[in-house]
């Protein structure tokens, strides 16, 4: 509840937007710092290539792919401003995710308190998983954004409704509106947040169930708002539906058959690590405890993963259970007023929903297809953001200030893992710079598996040099034997079976004498390239 005076109200709102100005001048700071170290990897090149094109090749390229057109479409306006440099295509996520920021408090202060909002706007934008997603040019982040700013919407014209049933007047239909849009957006983005609209649906129906016989409701406005939402999702599903009819749904569904099935028990366990994902920014196994205790033990250069996996990550957990469990305790010690709406007033239930559906439907399909949740679900960050500070806000004084201690302690070190991290996947920035320095006229470039053919070409200044991509399980001394006579280039990702071979056994399945064989990014996950010259007679 909120006492004092209007103009003490609107002071203190005031001062909370400042905070939350100085939150995202933080957040600025520390995404744009390195934007561009990192190499752009196969999903970011797929973004530029998709984007960089002409219009209708971008048309007919997303026509086939899982993914929304929304993001594309205005990757490629930002690139026609912006440039399409790493840096510039980046940075369109970087806009995005300090948008994320106010609103994320919107939410908090809307469903709990002010306090839970400025609590999760600082968590959000100190999160490594928030910053690893804001430094990269695909479309999870305004994913992120579209599902905050749809729940943000619903909750408006829930609290709305309420007023309007309890004084039988007619409420605005705006928030409402901005549902649909931001719904609709969502879905073009990325069809996997469709079981957030499932989890709002849901709450709407439990909030019309508990209403439908409470004394005191006008029973027409009950029913105008309860034709409003059908309308709102009506449209939403419409949209959905011409969106599916414009898609080619065997090539979409036929781009993921190479995801492998986790089983119950994995995908379980992945979709439980989300939260150790959102505040350390690492996975954590338990088999990381005799690993860093043993580093720790032989040299001082394992202290900082002794910290983390020993220490900050088990404290994260306390601070989990201890503030889940405050808060369950507040919310069954509380008692409402006769006259209040229990179903409308529940913001827990209502993240707790937005929270545990997705991830509930993402376990469900990662047990035939995986899924990763800090990718594909990673939307849900900030509603567990939102619970999370509204348990640390029902622990005492002290507990309080010592879980927010060991969280901002587990970003610190997620952070500097995130920013520690220059490469992602296969980097093929070296290999660019040695087929330009060494090629000569006439050369043409090879490369397994196919798809890793668009990195390549981000990085190759000489755009016009004939790329010829490979499936992973073609045999490469085939395809060469059918070019005519001459140098080629011969570009192995890590994902190609030709890439561990010893160089006899490579000139071998190659058919021609290596003139070049070299690792240009780390062997364990990188790039190898060779340059043959069929001209040349075979040893």
């Amino acid at each position: 509840m909120r006492t004092g005076s209007n103009g003490e109200i609107a002071e203190d709102a005031g001062r909370d937007w400042l905070v939350v100005l100085g939150f995202i001048g933080v957040a600025l700071v520390i995404r744009l710092h390195g934007l561009s170290s990192a190499n752009l990897w196969l999903d970011e090149a797929n973004s530029w290539q998709l984007a960089s094109g002409p219009w209708h090749e971008m048309v007919r390229e997303l026509r086939g792919s899982p993914v929304g057109p929304l993001y594309f479409v205005l990757l490629k306006l930002w690139i026609f401003a912006a440039g399409e440099s790493v840096f510039a295509m980046r940075a369109f996520s970087v806009a995005t995710s300090l948008v994320l920021i106010p609103v994320t408090y919107e939410l908090g202060a809307t469903l709990l308190s002010r306090r839970v909002g400025l609590i999760a706007a600082a968590l959000v934008a100190l999160s490594p998983l928030e910053l690893y997603f804001a430094q990269e040019a695909r479309m999870y982040m305004l994913t992120a954004l579209a599902a905050a700013l749809c729940l943000w919407s619903y909750t408006l014209w829930r609290s709305a409704a309420a007023n309007a049933m309890e004084s039988d007047t007619r409420v605005n239909g705006w928030p409402l509106v901005r549902y649909a849009i931001a719904a609709i957006a969502l879905l073009l983005t990325n069809p996997i947040g469709g079981p957030l609209l499932a989890a709002l649906n849901l709450d709407a129906l439990i909030v019309w169930w508990r209403t439908r016989a409470r004394a005191g409701i006008a029973l027409p406005e009950r029913r105008r708002l309860t034709l409003s939402w059908i309308g709102a999702q009506i449209a939403v599903v419409a949209a959905l539906a011409l969106y599916l009819a414009w898609l080619h749904l065997d090539s979409a569904a036929s781009s993921q058959a190479w995801r492998t099935p986790l089983g119950l028990e994995r995908a379980l366990r992945e979709a439980l690590m989300l939260p150790f994902d959102t505040i350390a920014g690492q996975r954590f196994y338990p088999g990381d405890f005799a690993g860093a205790f043993g580093q720790l033990w032989h040299s001082h250069s394992g202290l900082g993963r002794f910290a983390i996996t020993l220490i900050v990550q088990p404290l994260t957990l306390i601070v989990f259970v201890l503030a889940g469990d405050a808060a369950i305790r507040q919310r069954w010690s509380s008692r409402y007023a006769a006259e209040s709406l229990p179903a409308l007033a529940s913001g827990r239930r209502l993240l707790l929903l937005a929270l545990v559906t997705p991830l509930a439907v993402c376990v469900v399909i990662s047990i035939s297809r995986g899924l990763e949740p800090p990718r594909y679900f990673f939307y849900v960050v900030p509603f567990f953001l939102l619970l999370l500070a509204d348990g640390v806000l029902s622990l005492s004084p002290r507990a309080r200030i010592a879980s927010l201690v060991v969280l901002l302690a587990a970003m610190t070190f997620g952070t500097r893992a995130t920013k520690a991290a220059i490469t992602r996947d296969s980097d093929y920035r070296a290999t660019a710079q040695l087929i330009e320095h060494e090629s000569s006229p006439g050369d043409r470039i090879m490369i397994q598996p196919r798809e890793m053919g668009s990195p390549l070409r981000f990085y190759l200044h000489a755009r016009e040099t004939p790329i010829i991509g490979l499936a992973a399980d073609a045999k490469a001394g085939d395809e060469l034997a059918t070019l005519a006579p001459g140098r080629t280039w011969v570009v192995m990702d890590y994902r190609s079976p030709l890439y561990t071979l010893a160089p006899a056994e490579l000139a071998t399945a190659l058919r021609s004498p290596l003139e070049r064989d070299a690792y240009t990014a780390d062997v364990s996950n990188g790039v190898r390239v060779a340059l043959v010259d069929t001209r040349a007679p075979t040893k």
